[in-house]
């Protein structure tokens, strides 16, 4: 027992201890990478947070922000659904319905037969809602 007792003082000793043959690093060496990783952590949010700035800064000075927001003003949105309505047919089941709002009115069904069911329908109930 007691070569062994020995045997581990002078392992212990030696320049090859099993901290060193795992490179396992120092509690030194740990607070200095500790220290580099929090500062780099820094830096990069302080560079994430000033290329955020300037790019909101330079969309308010020309004022397209408003205009690519995912809000739009009613007048601005109900054009763009005229737009979108007169470029594509109506389907059976649109026409349909307004057939039946047409009917409900002897002036809009006379209209109707004669000028067709949207010419009517816009005379007497203003654009068609779909």
């Amino acid at each position: 027992m007691d070569t062994r007792k020995k045997e581990k003082e002078r392992g212990s000793r030696s320049c090859f201890s099993p901290r060193s043959y795992l490179l396992l690093p120092d509690s030194a060496d740990a607070d200095e990478r500790s220290l580099k990783m929090k500062t780099l952590s820094v830096l990069v949010l302080l560079s994430l947070a000033v290329i955020c700035l300037t790019s909101d800064a330079s969309q308010t000075a020309d004022g397209n922000l408003a205009q690519e927001g995912p809000f739009v003003e009613k007048e601005e949105a109900s054009e763009v659904v005229r737009q979108k309505r007169a470029a594509g047919q109506l389907s059976l089941t649109q026409l349909e319905s307004l057939r039946e709002v047409c009917e409900a009115n002897l002036a809009c069904e006379d209209m109707m037969d004669t000028q067709g069911i949207i010419a009517a329908y816009t005379a007497y109930y203003g654009p068609i809602p779909y």
